[in-house]
């Protein structure tokens, strides 16, 4: 950028750039104060010396170039940059890449810094295939939050500065009254003027409070043709009066609020020129209304003149210097027109002092746009990082949350009962596995069904009308479509879901207005498909309104507010934590997998009621392609006690089946008149029973009779082969008892704990008789796996019901914890949906996949106190954020909310349990003080920071292959995971 620093070293005094909003006493140039000004006259002073008048006219060409960053494309542009000398260029479709790369390349050949533009209406994406991709503006129109839409325009610009890009065309301000206008339509924010100009406002203060000029179009408004301007010239057909109260309404506001840039439409306006010029070529338009009478002093812009609607007797760019126009955007022949220019000034059809008070006036707001700002960093190295940064999705994420409307409600929204929920996910114009029915099966267990052209046979229909609920994504508006919504209406309580546009719902309203509910999405991407999903469920609450009047069916305006009552999803900036939190989480998470920790990993995190991060790493196994993904089931051991047993006590408690001072005696039949049966349920609770760690299931399962000499040593040799503790071997001719343990099954042996190993109640009753006689130690702190199955046995006497199936049905079904439960592969699950662990060398001598871990709660059956559930990271997140929420989750009360205070306060001595959980003083400020949870053998943890609202869960099958992993302890993942939230 030679040429640029050398025109700066001709101001005496660099001036920092600054677009605040100041008031109009301190404005002397739209919203830029008198300094910025002043700096910026002496600039362009300084450079119009250095210009002939043909390099003037130059100035003011900006041709389109659809070339790519190849040597042709470099070859096109230097050449208009050394022997034409234009003013700035519009590149077509592209890469960020190709785009950054021809941007830089052509600043390095100019002596005055080029402008460079973009055609963005909703972004970069508009025209860059790898950026970031905003909502259209009709869906925009929806969103309530002007200060949003502010927030939007700032982000397109830090994304347009870091590319080198100086002027966006946009904001649309076209009031788009015209439902079947051919090319306004989606790019318009709505029909009723005030709203458009709100937003359009807010989005251009964003654009250049960010550093990038805003250029309102078309002036002076396209919303009620019926031609596209691209092919023919419209006739807008209004009177004065309502241009006057419609169309010139947001431009009115926008030049009110001193932006930077107007373009002009090729539109025929006879209400304001009755010569059938465009407006883009008319004086009366142009310098009478615009520049005269609404006082618009910034720079007036010329629509393509490439068009077919700029078509004139006489040379357009000529004709749009006579009209009034400061810049001609996308002539045919750039050449030739600036030859065209010079002709009419020189044959008295222009004047010389014109150009150069355009050419002055342009240079000013390149040195406000271009110079001042400085340069971004040159080359294409990071460029995609840097453009598509966690700005871009905090921002993209808020917007496409807020644009979510629901247009009609029987009172289902958010969704309420998931007990039982037999929901069907029907996607019309989208393939069955979309965006959409993803985020809805994180809610629910949903069967799903698609069809990309949007026909589905009678049969399909058939099979969705036996679903109890039907939930209906319209992706598509087509003849096929509408049909199939024929059908799909007819089931009662169906619900219809929008991913078009309003004017394309209104095409389908009489198959739409049977369904009893309707929510818009207005656009269909994928943060906009996920938001609706929320608001279905209750993640995210909806405040969107209808952004254009559906005429006979829906004002503009419509829109339903509803709540949010579950957990949702965000980003981790918009929730307070750093932008940087995710690549953190990564870089920690990949170096422990890749120091062999465990093979692969689920990691969430959430806060304030949204999931941030949910991240798979690596694969089931070790050795394995198939990757890990937010539904794998992982054994999560010890994270057992507190899912699945204190749950299940809570909620007993809740209905006045025990007191924690109450002694277990008195529930379990079998240990009256036993020592044990004095131990209280705050006792077992705490770990403070004097109950010894662990029963061990070699001594109680193995016949003495199979092996000669003892059963374990302290070193390794041919016969003590098998390693099951630290220095401890076991004798490896050791079998396991056959009056407990089979092969196959049978009445007997009925309950499947392994492949080929079968238990029955003998071998329960068995384990739980050597629980009742063992001797009781001193009653201090004892981390003890026997506490929870005296609590397990306990909760079964008192209500009569089986732990694995209260919990299912009375805890994680309710909140959609669908995919939490016991012994999975007895209950359907596929074995391809669960991380395995262990490769377990004497008591089950398989590698164990779907069966439990844990060799205690295994030959009890599967079911235990102290392990047996498997689960997935949301899942366990559903349920720590029912405690959170003090019990209540998606408007249905689990625990009561003093219960849930109650059992997760620290209160032992040391301040390191809960009534279950672990507990822990903050220590270097890693969470509060009230921070709970619990964590598991197989690499496993749950986390609630109740005071910061935080939820972290970590799920491994870090003992797959082998429990001997001394990399899983090196890595001390969980901790630096957990620190890492708190940086």
């Amino acid at each position: 950028m030679k040429h640029i620093s050398s025109f700066i070293s001709l101001l005496i005094l660099a001036i920092v750039f600054q677009t605040a909003s100041v008031s109009a006493s301190d404005m002397s140039y739209g919203n830029f104060t008198s300094a910025q000004t002043a700096a910026a006259s002496a600039w362009a002073d300084s450079v119009m010396k250095t210009l002939d008048l043909r390099q003037q006219v130059a100035q003011l060409v900006f041709p389109r170039l659809d070339i790519k960053n190849d040597e042709a494309g470099r070859r096109q542009l230097a050449s208009l940059i050394k022997n034409q000398g234009i003013g700035g260029f519009l590149l077509g479709k592209g890469t960020l890449a190709d785009y950054k790369g021809l941007i830089d390349y052509a600043q390095s050949l100019t002596r005055v810094p080029l402008m460079v533009t973009l055609d963005g209406e909703w972004g970069l994406a508009m025209r860059v295939t790898d950026a970031p991709r905003f909502p259209h503006n009709m869906a925009l129109g929806a969103v309530a939050d002007t200060k949003l839409i502010e927030e939007y325009g700032r982000e397109v610009a830090r994304e347009c500065r870091a590319m080198g890009i100086h002027v966006n065309f946009a904001p649309v301000l076209d009031v788009n009254s015209n439902p079947a206008n051919p090319v306004i339509g989606y790019r318009s924010f709505g029909d009723n003027p005030q709203r458009v100009a709100e937003l359009g406002v807010a989005y251009a203060r964003g654009l250049e409070s960010g550093g990038v000029m805003s250029v309102a179009k078309h002036f002076p408004g396209h919303g009620d043709t019926s031609v596209d301007s691209h092919k023919a010239l419209p006739v807008l057909t209004r009177s004065r009066q309502q241009l006057e109260e419609t169309e010139l309404v947001p431009f009115r506001e926008y030049i009110r609020a001193g932006m930077s840039g107007v373009m002009v439409g090729h539109l025929d306006v006879p209400a304001l020129d009755k010569s059938g010029v465009p407006a883009s070529l008319s004086h009366a338009i142009v310098s009478d209304l615009l520049k005269e009478r609404m006082k618009f002093g910034g720079i007036v812009w010329t629509d393509a003149l490439a068009m077919k609607g700029a078509g004139g007797k006489e040379n357009n760019c000529v004709a749009a210097l006579k009209a009034g126009a400061d810049v001609l955007l996308q002539p045919l022949h750039p050449s030739r027109d600036i030859d065209a220019v010079m002709a009419a000034i020189k044959g008295g059809k222009l004047q010389a002092d014109m150009i150069h008070e355009r050419c002055r006036k342009l240079l000013m707001y390149k040195y406000l746009f271009v110079v001042a700002p400085g340069n971004p960093q040159s080359g294409t190295s990071g460029i995609s990082r840097i453009v598509n940064s966690p700005d871009a999705q905090t921002v993209n994420t808020r917007l496409s949350s807020a644009v979510i409307t629901v247009l009609k409600d029987d009172g289902v929204i958010p969704w309420a009962r998931l007990s039982g929920a037999d929901i069907a996910v029907v996607s019309l114009g989208a393939k069955a596995d979309n965006s959409f029915s993803r985020m809805c099966k994180k809610y629910a267990s949903c069967t799903i069904y698609g069809t990309a052209d949007g026909n589905m046979s009678m049969a399909e229909i058939a099979k969705i009308r036996r679903h109890k609920t039907v939930i209906v994504g319209v992706f598509k508006q087509n003849d096929a479509v509408a049909a199939s919504l024929q059908k799909l209406g007819e089931i009662p309580g169906a619900m219809a879901v929008c991913f078009v546009n309003p004017y394309k719902m209104a095409k389908m309203q009489r198959q739409l207005s049977s369904f009893n509910v309707i929510i818009g999405g207005f656009d269909d991407t994928k943060l906009i498909n996920e938001a609706a999903a929320e608001v279905i469920f209750g993640g995210l609450a909806a405040k969107g309104r209808l952004p254009v009047a559906l005429k006979g069916w829906m004002p503009e305006g419509t829109g339903i507010t509803t709540v949010k009552n579950r957990l949702g999803f965000s980003t981790p900036q918009a929730e307070g934590f750093p932008p940087d939190l995710e690549a953190r989480i990564d870089s920690v998470t990949m170096a422990a997998l890749g120091n062999g920790a465990f093979p692969g990993c689920q990691v969430l995190v959430a806060k304030n009621g949204n999931v941030v991060i949910d991240r798979s790493y690596g694969t089931l196994a070790k050795g394995s392609t198939s990757p890990v993904t937010s539904e794998t089931l992982y054994d999560v051991a010890s994270v057992s006690k507190a899912a699945g047993t204190v749950s299940a006590l809570m909620k007993a408690y809740d209905e006045g089946l025990f007191k924690l001072g109450d002694a277990i005696g008195g529930y379990i039949p079998a240990l009256k008149g036993n020592p044990k049966g004095r131990l209280t349920f705050r006792q077992l609770l705490l770990h403070q029973s004097g109950m010894p760690s662990m029963l061990s299931m070699y001594t109680t399962l193995l016949d003495t009779a199979s092996y000669r000499g003892p059963l374990f040593r302290g070193k390794r040799d041919g016969t003590y082969r098998v390693k099951v503790d630290k220095n401890t071997y076991i004798n490896g001719d050791a079998r396991l008892r056959s009056d407990l343990v089979s092969d196959r099954p049978s009445h007997k042996f009925p309950i499947q704990v392994a492949e080929n190993v079968y238990v029955g109640d003998a071998t329960v009753d068995t384990i739980m008789r050597r629980i009742y006689d063992i001797g009781l130690k001193s009653p201090v702190y004892r981390y003890s796996d026997l506490n929870f199955a005296l609590l397990m046995d306990a909760f079964g006497c008192m209500t009569g019901k089986r732990l694995d199936e209260y919990v299912e049905t009375e805890i994680f079904a309710p909140i959609g914890a669908y995919n939490t439960m016991y012994t999975p592969l007895a209950k359907g699950v596929s074995e391809s949906s669960i991380a395995p662990t262990e490769r377990d060398p004497m008591l089950r001598r398989q590698l164990l996949r779907g069966f439990v871990h844990d060799e205690f709660a295994a030959f009890s059956g599967g079911v235990q106190g102290n392990a047996g559930l498997f689960s997935t990271a949301e899942d366990l997140a559903k349920l720590a954020q029912t405690w959170l929420q003090g019990g209540t989750y998606g408007g249905v009360e689990v625990f009561r909310t003093s219960t849930v205070a109650q059992f997760t306060e620290p209160c032992s001595k040391d301040g390191k349990r809960a009534l279950g959980f672990d507990t822990a003083p903050a220590r270097c400020g890693l969470g509060s003080e009230r921070t709970y949870g619990h964590t598991g053998f197989t690499g496993t943890q749950i986390k609630v920071d109740p005071d910061n609202g935080i939820i972290f869960v970590f799920l491994s099958n870090r003992v797959s292959p082998t429990r001997d992993n001394p990399a899983f302890t090196r890595s001390d993942i969980r901790n630096r995971l957990w620190a890492e939230l708190y940086k």
